[in-house]
């Protein structure tokens, strides 16, 4: 696979995650959160039950796996008190923080133009996000969590992914979250009687295309495309959140928040596409 390609897979990727925050806003009305997680990736691991493990790919799938429950987790308890748009923007942050970590955990150097763009990202998401009206609220530091176990997954799996087949890290990973959504889910089984044929569809789509398909495409593309480069493309999520929130949910934005997409797209292609392509 060319650097290229892999970008445009993770750019899919971040339009597929994009969609999800809509979704899942209006999901965890109904539906509590260890539910929703156990019944997405439950629902993940069936389409991948032809998948056949590897003994060398266990541990680093039982990893991923655990970076993956602490994002998904703590993102989606997060909005059950913080709006969307500020979930996206506090998510937005592994941006700045998969250089940092990348930086401290494995010695990398990281070019200076990405430092940059990572800083144009970060006000782009401001911009496009940030309400100066709203104090922090408790969902927001949950989301900050979410952010940081993000940066973790990205610079892990730009480490390993070279290593192990996509699909068969994409799978192990997958079950450790199943599992242990379930154990927190125990206490609230007796909902399961009462999803409606919407949220099961939310569900499904939350499973097989917001979970199966986009971890496998990562795990591909991230074969061929930087840990930085890959964080500054995810920088994306909240300009395609938006675009759903707009069709979806009737959402706008303003002069000030389309100002912020455009730098978070001259972010993405001054520290993402140009290192990608270098490759």
């Amino acid at each position: 696979m060319s650097p290229l390609v892999g970008v445009l897979l993770l750019v899919l990727v971040t339009v597929i995650w994009g969609s999800t925050f809509a979704v899942i806003k209006e999901t965890i009305q109904t539906v509590p959160v260890p539910i929703l997680l156990a019944v997405r990736f439950s629902f993940a691991a069936l389409f991948l039950l032809w998948v056949k493990p590897e003994r060398k790919t266990l541990i680093p799938g039982l990893i991923l796996g655990l970076l993956s429950f602490a994002g998904y987790a703590t993102q989606t308890i997060g909005m059950l008190t913080t709006s969307a748009s500020k979930a996206a923007f506090i998510t937005g942050l592994s941006v700045i923080l998969t250089p940092i970590v990348g930086a401290i955990w494995l010695r990398q150097r990281i070019p200076g133009r990405v430092w940059l763009a990572a800083l144009l990202a970060i006000i782009g998401l401001g911009l496009m996000t940030l309400n100066p009206t709203e104090g922090v609220v408790i969902g927001d530091l949950w989301v900050l969590g979410t952010a940081l176990a993000y940066a973790l997954y990205i610079v892990y799996l730009g480490e390993i992914a070279v290593h192990h087949k996509p699909i068969v890290l994409t799978s192990l990973q997958i079950i450790v979250v199943a599992a242990l959504s379930w154990g927190w889910a125990v206490p609230h089984l007796s909902v399961l009687k009462e999803l409606s044929p919407s949220a099961l569809s939310a569900l499904l789509y939350l499973a097989l295309f917001a979970t199966a398909l986009v971890l496998w495409l990562q795990a591909l593309a991230q074969r061929v495309v930087p840990a930085y480069a890959a964080a500054l493309i995810f920088a994306l999520e909240p300009v395609f959140a938006a675009i759903f929130a707009y069709f979806m949910l009737g959402e706008t934005l303003s002069l000030q928040g389309w100002l912020g997409g455009g730098l978070v797209v001259i972010a993405m292609i001054l520290g993402g596409l140009g290192s990608a392509q270098r490759t």
